[in-house]
């Protein structure tokens, strides 16, 4: 996205907005700017560890919505994603907004979580053989032979870019996939979280082009790290959001509206 956002539809909602009149500003918006929108999607042929578990199944009952996917080299995916899990027989949803685009070049597998993010919500899963690379608050793991190509990366001001506690991100890169992740909702009704997501975005895809991981790759890193899943335990995870909200007797699908749209 290299010209102006056109955020006039984001910007007629009046006050006490709900879901629906709020997923059409965002389709609306899209619309201005040339992007697609979905307003649901489920089961995401997405790797990552917010779409995949560590079998590399994916989660129970993923889903995204309110997806906009803008034009361009490289074309540029934020919505808002979703899955189920259960907590002592509760079941419960965990909700993450994400922002997805593929780098040009090859690049290893990295997964970096930071400080804030992880002070809303942990990632549910990290890798089990790799380095971690403690950079001031973030933790970064990554293939020990790539470890020197992530440090040129993850500079001290591209950290702090992505470890804004207002609108946290945790960044992965996996089989050809750059994902942003966010504790909150990336696909809302704010242009300054579209500014701010599509701003960081730009600056990390320039970071990990720059970078240019092919060599790495070549030599035999992997681009995918064999993961575990984090357990899940009642209490522990702030912000998760609960099926329970929604009205008895709502079909499954109807109810991942309600998740992905809220």
């Amino acid at each position: 996205m290299a010209h102006p956002l056109d955020v006039a539809p984001l910007l007629t909602l009046r006050d006490g907005y709900g879901d629906r009149e709020e997923s059409e500003a965002i389709r609306l918006f899209a619309e201005a700017n040339g992007a697609r929108f979905w307003p649901l999607m489920m089961d995401q042929p997405l790797p990552g560890v917010v779409f995949r578990d560590a079998t590399g199944a994916s989660r129970h009952l993923q889903g995204a919505g309110r997806i906009v996917r803008f034009p361009g080299e490289p074309e540029i995916e934020i919505a808002n994603s979703g899955f189920q899990h259960a907590i002592d027989l509760n079941v419960m949803s965990s909700g993450w907004g994400y922002a997805a685009v593929r780098p040009s070049r090859p690049a290893p597998a990295l997964l970096v979580e930071t400080a804030s993010a992880r002070a809303v919500r942990l990632l549910p899963a990290i890798p089990t053989a790799a380095e971690t690379l403690t950079l001031g608050g973030a933790e970064a793991y990554v293939d020990a032979r790539a470890a020197h190509w992530a440090r040129g990366i993850l500079r001290p001001d591209l950290l702090a870019l992505l470890d804004d506690p207002g609108l946290p991100f945790d960044l992965e890169i996996v089989e050809g996939w750059l994902f942003l992740y966010s504790p909150r909702q990336l696909s809302v009704a704010d242009p300054r979280v579209w500014r701010r997501t599509l701003g960081v975005v730009a600056a990390v895809h320039e970071a990990v082009e720059a970078a240019d991981g092919a060599g790495v790759v070549a030599s035999g890193v992997p681009v995918g790290l064999p993961m575990t899943d984090r357990p899940w335990k009642g209490g522990a995870r702030k912000a998760l959001w609960i099926y329970g909200s929604l009205i008895a007797g709502m079909a499954v699908v109807g109810g991942c509206v309600a998740l992905f749209a809220r």
